[in-house]
């Protein structure tokens, strides 16, 4: 049997879920469609042996479950996170590319402008990068793996994801403080943009760039997301500044409040850097990504002075480890790497 590929469209009332995803996870919690002729037919049912239903799957293979089954889905694909990351019998690769795309089916409806952001939903981002970065603390295996399968596309929660494991990578290599720190700063930064949900459509994906109007409403996401992650938890949790302070600069140029260095908290300007490489690296409706090397560049000098100078070398160190590693940044070698960190 086959089943529509990840990303066709579904049928109404239903959503794609690919096969690999669901290898985690041992009992089903919710019953299974596949799409053949003109509705979805159940093909498996809430509570059997899900492993034996993905052993049977053909690879690629996508399934189907209902839109009201889907937070179901997503608390099981949340907690099924640790048991991914630490099964042996894939390749660091492969666990990389399978918690990356559980990581991105458990985010999506929080990025999704109709969907209003509660307090569950927040959690499970919680459950889900937390269990990220264990790993990414304790796996070396796993940082070179993350960093090697990033997606490369500017949706909003790939944006988010990328963030995220280049700030917990980041904050490792620096030693930025204990485990409960990185933690920190692995939620801000994989929540640092939630408020772009709340920009109008037009505004967030023009394909050219914004005029002053356009992007007065742009800068308004920083505020918004700060505030939405206030009124779900009921509280400001310790990470929340970091969406609130992540388009800050050194040198007073960035918004919302245009502070300098001392007033900008140091994981807030460690989520900027990375913030900003990923962007530039990764495709916009406007225009197409940069490579890794011209990337640097600009934030190196056309940008001067608007990070924090210790921890771009920094970030400039770890990209030259992995691109020593995995055979030179396209665009730009090793040696130019450094000469830009220097």
């Amino acid at each position: 049997m086959t089943a529509q590929p990840l990303f066709a469209p579904a049928p109404p009332g239903y959503e794609p879920v690919p096969a690999r995803v669901l290898t985690g996870i041992e009992t089903l919690p919710c019953d299974l469609y596949i799409w053949r002729g003109p509705r979805p037919i159940l093909y498996a049912t809430k509570g059997g042996d899900l492993r034996k239903v993905v052993a049977r799957a053909q690879r690629g293979m996508s399934f189907l479950v209902r839109e009201i089954d889907s937070d179901l889905l997503r608390g099981a694909l949340a907690a099924s996170l640790p048991r991914v990351l630490a099964n042996r019998r894939l390749t660091p690769i492969e666990r990389s590319k399978t918690a990356y795309s559980i990581v991105a089916k458990v985010l999506a409806p929080i990025f999704a402008r109709e969907n209003p952001l509660d307090r569950d939903g927040l959690l499970l981002t919680h459950q889900a990068i937390d269990a990220i970065t264990a790993h990414l603390l304790q796996d070396e295996d796993m940082v070179w793996a993350m960093l090697a399968t990033m997606q490369k596309h500017m949706a909003t929660h790939t944006h988010a994801i990328n963030t995220a494991v280049y700030a917990t990578v980041l904050a490792r290599f620096m030693q930025f403080g204990p485990p409960e720190v990185i933690r920190d700063v692995a939620r801000g930064s994989l929540l640092h943009d939630i408020g772009k949900n709340r920009i109008p459509r037009v505004v967030l994906d023009k394909p050219a760039a914004l005029d002053a109007s356009e992007w007065q409403v742009m800068r308004s996401h920083v505020k918004a997301g700060h505030d939405m992650i206030v009124r779900a938890l009921g509280y400001p949790p310790s990470y929340v500044h970091i969406i609130g302070e992540h388009h800050e600069r050194c040198d007073g140029s960035g918004y919302p409040a245009g502070r300098t260095a001392s007033g900008i908290a140091l994981d807030a300007q460690l989520v900027g850097i990375v913030d900003a490489f990923d962007a530039l690296t990764s495709r916009r409706p406007y225009r197409s990504p940069v490579t890794a090397f011209d990337a640097l560049h600009v934030m190196r000098v056309a940008m001067r002075g608007q990070f924090n100078d210790e921890i771009l070398r920094e970030f400039i160190k770890l990209l030259g480890g992995f691109n020593a590693l995995s055979g030179g940044i396209e665009g730009g070698d090793l040696a130019g790497v450094m000469q830009v960190a220097g």
